[in-house]
């Protein structure tokens, strides 16, 4: 139970999608993978970077997670804060130190966005919207880091994948705050859901994750991406459809709803890599 308390406050799921995000970048932008070691480095940074925020989070937030969510690994009892800042802090520290050992940019972008993944469990998460924003850029950030250790540039494509991967990922942090707006409201977080209302921050995601299925069919329209593109993001905007459908008839189910979107936002990575064969 301990040792399984430790690598759920990673969340293993969202650090996997980043590393293999940062592939995606890295092959869209240049039409191959990294060898051996840099790829390795790169997951390094990509994983505990992610994981360090994600446990820094969960510190930060383990009096709301009590109402929220008081089976995840701190509010249970499982991890103790005593235990879990030193092991945010090592995770931190081991994903910087692998993205230095890759150069001076990819260490910057890595910074860049590490930063900001904190200052939104310090105090951005308060800012309603503008803390949305941080996360969703986080999002982003393993595309354009994998385009910057490729190349030291960032392509169309990869621009393309990291809008549409902003907007989604900003929907779904909105229809997040739907899920915990009892803990929010008591910890004076002012979260969409909790200053507009669950329906209308429902509206929102909705309208977010729509623009992104909207942008989606450009790389193929502009002669960027294959053919081969097209049937995973096809089966990616049906899904994100479904669910938005489904969240607009009852906000409730955004628990379930914001779990949907993480599949079909693998889809679509898996779309990303096919479309640059």
């Amino acid at each position: 139970m301990r040792l399984r308390g430790f690598i759920e406050i990673t969340r293993p799921p969202n650090g996997l999608m980043m590393v293999f995000a940062v592939f995606v970048g890295y092959f869209v932008q240049s039409g191959k993978l990294p060898p051996f070691l840099e790829g390795a480095l790169a997951a390094v940074t990509a994983y505990s970077l992610t994981a360090s925020s994600m446990v820094i989070n969960d510190i930060i937030d383990r009096e709301i997670d009590a109402i929220n969510n008081p089976r995840r690994p701190i509010p249970s009892g499982i991890v103790r804060v005593s235990e879990a800042l030193p092991f945010g802090i090592i995770l931190g520290a081991s994903g910087l130190i692998s993205s230095a050992i890759l150069g001076p940019m990819p260490l910057i972008v890595a910074s860049i966005f590490y930063t900001l993944a904190l200052s939104y469990n310090t105090y951005l998460k308060r800012a309603g919207l503008v803390g949305n924003a941080a996360v969703s850029a986080s999002i982003a950030a393993p595309y354009i880091y994998g385009a910057i250790l490729a190349e030291g540039a960032l392509g169309l494509n990869v621009a393309l994948i990291a809008i549409m991967s902003f907007l989604s990922g900003l929907g779904r942090e909105v229809v997040k705050g739907i899920t915990d707006v009892e803990g929010d409201r008591s910890r004076g977080v002012r979260t969409f859901a909790v200053t507009h209302g669950t329906r209308t921050a429902a509206r929102l995601g909705a309208c977010l994750v729509f623009t992104a299925v909207a942008l989606s069919p450009l790389p193929v329209a502009l002669g960027t991406m294959n053919l081969l593109y097209i049937p995973p993001i096809a089966a990616a905007d049906a899904g994100f459809t479904y669910s938005n459908i489904k969240l607009l008839k009852n906000p409730e189910k955004s628990r379930r709803v914001k779990t949907e979107y993480l599949m079909w936002m693998f889809i679509a990575l898996v779309g990303f890599l096919l479309g640059a064969l």
